[in-house]
């Protein structure tokens, strides 16, 4: 029996394209929760309560994050940042295809941002997840962001912030 190239070759992209579909679960931190608590929480003294939350909400948007929530009474700022990308691998794989369309997916930068009140201390923890949202809303992806460098950015906008805030300017 002599199987043409054709089909063979209709078979290689059919499984070509049904690899694309599958999700891939990001590995889990080779850090503990402690650890991570420790790179994503800050203490600041001689901050009112009042001020930590004006500073968090300056500093994201200051980071043209989009503010979706804030809830003083139990201290949480949540807020969004969308980054427009092109999937490469999805468009590549539509082309072979003969598809056409557009292949954009948007990484959006989710901030989830706590304060706390602790004795004389205010405490401000903030969680970072990324996302890849597709064109029709869906979440094909999401990841945890446990860099150091990132959560020191956004801290050091926070600390500017709270000057900003205390010295009235």
């Amino acid at each position: 029996m002599r199987v043409s190239f054709k089909i063979l070759w209709v078979i290689f992209i059919f499984a070509l394209l049904l690899s694309g579909c599958e999700n891939i679960s990001p590995k889990p931190p080779e850090i503990s929760e402690l650890q991570i608590r420790e790179i994503q929480t800050r203490h600041y003294e001689n901050v009112s309560y009042e001020e930590a939350i004006k500073a968090v909400i300056a500093s994201l948007q200051d980071q043209e994050f989009i503010i979706t929530n804030v809830n003083e009474k139990l201290g949480l700022v949540t807020a969004y940042k969308d980054i427009e990308a092109i999937d490469t691998w999805e468009l590549f794989s539509y082309s072979l295809s003969g598809g056409k369309g557009t292949y954009q997916t948007t990484k959006r930068t989710e901030a989830n941002v706590t304060v706390r009140k602790e004795g004389n201390f205010i405490k401000i923890r903030v969680s970072l997840v990324e996302k890849g949202i597709t064109l029709h809303g869906g979440i094909k992806w999401t990841k945890p962001i446990y860099d150091p460098e990132v959560y020191q950015k956004i801290f050091s906008k926070i600390d500017k912030a709270l000057f900003i805030e205390k010295e009235k300017i």
